[in-house]
């Protein structure tokens, strides 16, 4: 799919267009309606997803009527993969809808068999609000990549992390069974996923789950020497250490915080 665009600021500008249409009493551009999916979800106050009579011409006329023609197709359906990804929202109405449209597109047949994008939305089945996410987080797991690997394999834009969507596929792996989240694999994509280079949590509201999970995964069992002293030292680095700065630990389950409290007493008294 290439490069997304500045999709906030298209969304802004979009906005805008329409804004001026419906005081002016004229109709909107036929060129603007493309662009409709980026101002859907905007700021609260800033946004067409309450516009019910836009979203119906967009979704019963527009959207379905350029689908069907070959050449404009793929220009029409570019700004529901990117607002999808972007915007991610299982469960309401609006976001659905636009899910079902794009599913129905990418995987009826539009895009070329054995290329990427189909393996991305017809085999990993990245548009069910309900599953896709937990594929992709299998399929980054299975691939022994590290996202970074994984993005270059289905020819993504680096700022794929960046997405709604990829902190809901993040979500996912963290919540994979404890048998999992003790794999070697998993651990190295856990920490290459979810901590940015400069030891801060990519997502910072996964911090709890993130840190339970896999430190639960090891409680009452004895991990590999050199992978307990490269988890102890990640996660010290991250969040200090609990025996001394409790504060960063507010929130995680005493059970991990006693999980990386014995192994951290265990090598003091080495």
């Amino acid at each position: 799919m290439g490069l997304p665009p500045d999709i906030f600021a298209v969304g802004e500008r979009t906005f805008i267009r329409f804004s001026l249409a419906q005081l002016s009493g004229h109709q909107v551009d036929q060129r603007y309606w493309r662009y409709f999916p980026y101002a859907i979800w905007l700021e609260p106050e800033r946004r067409l997803s309450n516009r019910s009579d836009y979203l119906n011409e967009y979704f019963e006329m527009h959207l379905p009527r350029s689908l069907k023609i070959a050449k404009r197709a793929m220009k029409w359906a570019e700004p529901l993969f990117y607002v999808y990804l972007y915007h991610f929202k299982p469960n309401d109405p609006v976001f659905e809808k636009l899910a079902h449209v794009a599913q129905g597109f990418f995987t009826g047949g539009a895009i070329k068999s054995g290329t990427a994008l189909n393996s991305l939305t017809h085999d990993l089945n990245l548009f069910s609000t309900a599953d896709g996410p937990k594929c992709i987080a299998e399929s980054i797991l299975k691939t022994k990549r590290g996202l970074m690997g994984w993005i270059n394999q289905f020819d993504l834009w680096s700022g794929f992390p960046a997405t709604v969507f990829a902190q809901s596929a993040l979500i996912e792996l963290l919540r994979f069974p404890k048998e999992k989240r003790r794999q070697t694999d998993y651990i190295h994509l856990a920490f290459d996923w979810g901590i940015q280079a400069q030891n801060q949590f990519r997502y910072p509201e996964t911090k709890i789950l993130f840190t339970d999970a896999l430190l639960l995964a090891w409680k009452g069992l004895k991990p590999p020497e050199d992978l307990k002293t490269a988890m102890s030292a990640k996660l010290t680095s991250v969040l200090g250490d609990p025996r001394v700065d409790q504060e960063q630990w507010q929130g995680i389950s005493s059970e991990a915080v006693q999980v990386l409290v014995g192994w951290l007493n265990t090598k003091s008294s080495e």
